[in-house]
């Protein structure tokens, strides 16, 4: 394992213990200068970075080494959520936390060093290191891969996960929904259930519930839905008005109904307002589905771009072999 200083922050100072064992408990400040000429090992590289107030951090992240060894194995992303996810003994002190990096590392890379042999690992660890992961060359030892012995692997070996995975098949589409409309005075009740007894009286959000209705109504020809352009100021409870005619509509015609947005803010602040629709969250996570655009996502095709793009975006090696890990 490479010696280099170990560091851990706090609020308002931090904890340095340089390559011969010399322990300080230092300004931020000082953390932040020391860490620009050295790079220390240290957890939670981002976080860390921005407690410095430094654009970014050269570091060995144990945090990074933690998601190889145990992919998809959760922790709290601290030093001390480490030390409890490897069995230690929770640090006392800043001074302990920086000393228990090191004690982290170890245990992953013993943890490592244990595991059944694995080529797939063995390519990810090769592809990251190749790009300047600065545990690459500690996690290929433990990996049994010696400089000079043996052959290196195939460049991207292991990143092609997809091809490591079984075929499956979709189920069947749903049959079509049914073609019930909404009633404008249900709608009304819906929204009123919604809000409760105790809730204030709002005529324009009823108004409103019942003018959004009508694009609920059944259609006069197969593929052209009804319209409704309906505005209300700000405060007047937009989101209940349309939920409640759009949740009878899904009742009655075993159908979803999408919620289009703008922005992701007011995606969750549907999805919180569903709460009253659904108060149990197990009904909850069966009935309402927060839909992003494809960027949003992790999907095999995007990782298989992701890798092909590691020659001209080394600095995405890291966090794409961390993904393929997973």
């Amino acid at each position: 394992m490479p010696a280099v200083p170990l560091l851990a922050v706090g609020r308002a100072e931090a904890a340095w213990i340089s390559e011969d064992g010399e322990a300080d408990v230092i300004s931020l400040a000082a953390a932040a200068a020391r860490s620009k000429a050295t790079a220390p090992m240290t957890c939670h590289g981002k976080a860390v970075a921005a407690r410095l107030d430094l654009p970014g951090l050269n570091a060995l992240d144990v945090l990074e080494l933690y998601a190889f060894v145990r992919p998809a194995v959760p922790c709290v992303p601290t030093i001390a959520g480490l030390a409890r996810a490897l069995g230690l003994a929770p640090p006392p002190s800043l001074l302990g936390a920086a000393s228990c990096l090191r004690q982290c590392a170890q245990r992953l890379l013993r943890e490592l060093a244990s595991a059944p042999p694995n080529p797939h690992g063995m390519g990810i660890a090769w592809t990251m290191a190749e790009n300047a992961w600065p545990w690459g060359g500690a996690v290929l030892a433990a990996l049994g891969f010696a400089e000079g012995q043996g052959k290196a692997p195939r460049r991207g070996q292991g990143m092609n996960v997809w091809d490591r995975l079984p075929d499956w098949r979709d189920g069947p589409p749903p049959p079509p929904p049914g073609h019930q409309p909404v009633d404008p005075i249900a709608a009304r009740g819906r929204l009123a259930a919604l809000l409760g007894d105790e809730a204030e009286s709002r005529p324009q959000q009823a108004d409103y519930a019942t003018a959004v209705s009508q694009a609920f109504r059944a259609r006069a020809r197969p593929g052209e839905p009804n319209v409704v352009l309906a505005e209300a100021g700000t405060g007047v409870g937009k989101t209940l008005g349309y939920i409640a005619p759009a949740s009878l509509w899904a009742e009655a015609n075993q159908g979803p109904v999408w919620i289009s947005t703008y922005t992701r803010n007011l995606q969750h602040q549907i999805d919180s307002e569903l709460d009253r629709l659904f108060p149990l969250p197990a009904e909850k996570a069966e009935k309402v589905v927060i839909r992003k655009g494809r960027e949003n996502y992790l999907c095999l095709l995007n990782l298989q771009e992701a890798v092909r793009e590691i020659a001209v975006t080394p600095q995405n090696a890291v966090a794409v072999g961390l993904m393929a890990r997973w």
